[in-house]
Order: structure tokens, then sequence, then C-alpha cells
């Protein structure tokens, strides 16, 4: 039997290939009962990739999510945009876009993927069905492993920017462009911070995101770099509950074990989300931050709110959203568009120190 995921992976594909699906197919499709669909139907429905109708579904209009102010304005060009989510880290970029549209009189037309491929490639189709001008697009995974997705925008006639995603090694990619943060700098600010404090053994602690290999890499080169022994170091990989987007607190009790048997006093945590929930459970076990343990997080969304302000690590997902709009808008209407020179650029992240992080104790 279809796991739910796998069930909606389905029906988003039937109705990509379709104007409509009916209840009575797709459960004998599916091999579920009707009430299973029409619940499946309903979740799709509010996470706003469907409508339901009277026996079945039908595909949802796009939400329009900026337009120049202006009594009948026209405007100047429409441009699409794929995101992995709507909220945390995505909502500052999709915000840097809907600024960039409003400054240059543009329409932005804003699809969600929620992390599932096959919504991916059903919003981007759908979008370009619609006839937008440019694209821009967040793959849910790395862009270089989206096989269908990259076919279909290495085929699209409009002009397509990837968002916080790399284009890979391979020079020639059509029309595509990239802009994105370099998160190896971003990890790199963090290992320097906490090796200036006197840190000479540090942990790395993040989940399994297309973010975590550049940061990952970046912490790797920064040890090297700074004259921290690797052997003093290690590498952790946090665990979400199924049910939640929460850490596991099992495994962040490993963490914090490992830590302590280790004799480590710093970490480098991603994401935010994470480094809280580990300052709480720290406090449960008396393990005082940033006294005992330096923590920096990753991302810095709601870094600022944790018990203890996190120093954290910010992208510049404002900037990164306004940027790719204005390069995607730059090449809507150009003369020989699709021919010109690609563009490949990386934002530099910041690192803004608050109350987690102080000097390593003597001894430590």
């Amino acid at each position: 039997m279809l796991l739910e995921n796998e069930r909606h992976d389905a029906i988003l594909d039937a109705l990509n290939s379709r104007s409509s699906v009916r209840t009575e197919d797709l459960a004998t499709t599916l091999g579920v009962s009707g009430m299973t669909v029409r619940r499946d139907l309903r979740l799709l429905e509010e996470r706003g990739l469907l409508r339901r109708v009277h026996g079945g579904a039908i595909p949802v209009k796009q939400q329009v999510v900026e337009q120049r102010p202006g009594a009948g304005a026209r405007p100047r060009a429409t441009i699409g945009m794929v995101t992995p989510s709507g909220e945390y880290y995505y909502a500052a970029v999709i915000a840097g876009a809907k600024r960039a549209a409003r400054d240059l009189g543009c329409r932005l037309v804003l699809g969600v993927s929620d992390y599932t491929e096959a919504v991916e490639l059903h919003q981007v189709r759908r979008l370009l069905d619609l006839g937008v001008d440019g694209m821009l697009v967040t793959p849910s995974r790395e862009f270089t492993e989206s096989v269908e997705l990259h076919k279909t925008l290495m085929r699209a006639r409009v002009p397509v920017v990837i968002v916080e995603r790399d284009l890979g090694e391979e020079p020639e990619q059509g029309p595509l462009e990239s802009v994105r943060s370099d998160h190896a700098y971003g990890a790199r600010l963090a290992v320097r911070h906490l090796a200036e404090l006197g840190h000479d053994s540090i942990g790395l602690a993040m989940r399994d995101t297309p973010t975590a290999p550049w940061v990952r890499d970046g912490f790797r080169r920064a040890l090297s770099e700074f004259t921290i022994d690797p052997a003093r170091c290690f590498e952790h990989e946090i665990t979400r509950n199924p049910d939640s987007d929460s850490p596991r607190r099992d495994n962040l009790e490993r963490l914090l074990s490992r830590c302590i048997d280790t004799d480590t006093h710093a970490l480098l945590v991603l994401t935010d989300v994470d480094a809280i929930g580990l300052l709480d459970l720290a406090a449960e076990r008396g393990i005082r931050v940033p006294d005992d343990l330096s923590v920096v997080a990753y991302d810095d969304e709601v870094a600022s709110l944790a018990s203890v302000p996190l120093t954290a690590v910010a992208p510049a997902k404002h900037d990164l959203g306004h940027l790719a709009f204005s390069m995607c808008f730059e090449r809507v209407g150009a003369e020989s568009s699709l021919g010109a020179s690609r563009g490949r650029i990386h934002l530099l992240p910041a690192l803004n120190v608050r109350e987690s992080t102080a000097a390593a104790r003597p001894g430590a």
C-alpha cells in the first residue's frame, strides 16, 4: 500500500496530466478507499495544491503575491516563483522578490512545493503553461539530482534563475542562471568566531538538507584554515520527529552526551529551530550556555528569540530574492536573451554575535 506522501504525489501527477480527477478513479488506481482519497484531497487543498469539486478535484490557480499598484496598471512582466516553503527561511526570500516586483512594476506569481518533487514539477509546468515571462525556482533538493525538473527548465523558452541551489560543474546550462548563498563561507564565519574565542574542539550538528553539504564543506575547510585538529571535532546528524519539523529529543540528548564525552564546548547547529531545542534541553541537564557550551545557529530566522539569544550565521535571504527577481527581469524582453552570457552569483552571509557564545574556559 502506498504511503500518504506517495499517494499525494500520484494525485498531483494525475492532475498535472489532465484537467480534473475523480475520487472513484483515484481510489481504484491507488488501491485505497474513497474515504482515504477524500481525506488526501482535503489535505492537498489545505496546502493550496488543488481545489476540491463534487466527485473529485481540479488544479488550483496560482496565487498572485504582488503586483504594482494602480487601477488598470499593466505589469511590465509576470515572473513565476516556486519555493519549497512559504515560511521560515523562504518567507524572507519571497519578500525580497515581492519588493523587486513592486519596484519594477511587475507581477509575481508564487507556487509552493512543500519539499515534494511531484508538486514542484506540477507547479513549474503550470506556471509555464500560464505563460509567465520568466521563472525563479528553488528545487526541493539539489538541482542536479532533479532530473525531470532539470529537463523541463532546460526546455523553457523564458529566462530561468535557480535560487539557493547549485547548477553543478557543467559550464553549459542553456537558459539557466543562479543566485545562491555561499553557505561554505557562512560555516567559515562560525568556525572563525569560535576559534577566536579560544575553542579548539568544535562540533557540527545539522539535519540532512540541501544546505548541509555546503555547510559541511565550509566547516571542514575552516578547521584546517584555523589549525584546529579535526580529530578533536565531530559531526552529528540531527533527525526530526516523523510528524513534525521539530528535532527528536533523543537525538539531541545524544548530541549533548557526545559533547560531554569528547570535552567539546562549542557547536555550530543548522538550523535555528534545532539550536533552540538544544538550548532548552541543555538547560534541563544543567549545561549552561555559553559558560559550558557555546552555540552558533545557522539561518538566523528565529535565533534571537531563544532563551539565550543565539549567535547566528545569517544568509542574505531578502537580498537573495530581490537579486534573483531583478536578474530574471533584466533577461525578459532582452534581445537574444537566451544566448547571452549566463550569471552565477554567490551572496556572502553575515555573522550576528549575540549571547550564546563566549571565550573558552581555561583548560577546557
